[in-house]
């Protein structure tokens, strides 16, 4: 099976999963076909931690949801996870591309949105 390569960014306490302190970049080998669930246990990234999570610039996943974590890998995708310690960030406060998998799972809620606790 053929390797393709990640660039994982972890910010905030989950940086210390990839030796960081408090941002963390790797780039990852995996599998063809690994998904962000994959990439996420290979650094034993607990899902209930994951805050924020970007792939290739766009909102992938949020707070509380597991949109993501299905989601097939290519070569060269960069993945950025945020700490639920961390706010949304501020370069896409004015609005940003959603995936399809996430677009998908807000338009099914009964609510329709996610509400911050804060």
């Amino acid at each position: 099976m053929a390797i393709i390569h990640i660039t994982l960014s972890l910010y905030g306490s989950l940086a210390t999963f990839a030796g960081g302190k408090y941002i963390a970049q790797k780039v990852v080998e995996l599998e063809e076909g690994a998904t962000v669930q994959d990439l996420m246990d290979r650094f034993e990234i607990p899902y209930d931690q994951k805050s924020y999570l970007f792939i290739n610039n766009i909102l992938s996943d949020m707070p509380g949801l597991d949109a993501s974590l299905g989601e097939i890998l290519t070569d060269n995708a960069r993945v950025g996870i945020f700490s639920l310690q961390h706010m949304y960030p501020y370069q896409y406060r004015d609005g940003l591309p959603m995936s399809a998998s996430l677009t998908k799972l807000l338009k099914e809620r009964e609510d329709g949105a996610v509400h911050n606790t804060y």
